[in-house]
């Protein structure tokens, strides 16, 4: 079976979390075929870097007993870094502020 994925399309969901001040969003991400079908997936996060503040995109991750994460979600390496970049450009369109002129 051979899928042609022609679009990535995030969807970001901002959050102000006090008892995780690293939490900037949560994210989906809706890919979208050859023939306008969906595969979403949901879970990630979008996260403030502790070492230098900037924003940093998480996989699907839960935390198992013994203090490692079982991730959800493997992806390629350079692909990663272009989803991470499409994502981060996502959010900070969308934290742009709105000013309305009188």
């Amino acid at each position: 079976m051979k899928i042609n994925i022609k679009e990535l399309k995030p969807t970001i969901k901002l959050v102000e979390d006090k008892n995780h001040p690293d939490l900037l969003a949560y994210v989906s991400l809706k890919f979208v075929d050859e023939h306008e079908r969906n595969f979403i997936v949901n879970g990630f996060t979008l996260r403030k870097s502790k070492y230098d503040g900037e924003p940093y995109l998480a996989i699907p991750s839960k935390k198992m007993p013994n203090g490692s994460f079982f991730k959800f979600v493997l992806i390629e390496k350079s692909l990663w870094r272009e989803i991470e970049k499409e994502v981060i450009s996502r959010y900070e369109y969308e934290t742009i502020p709105v000013i309305e002129e009188e």
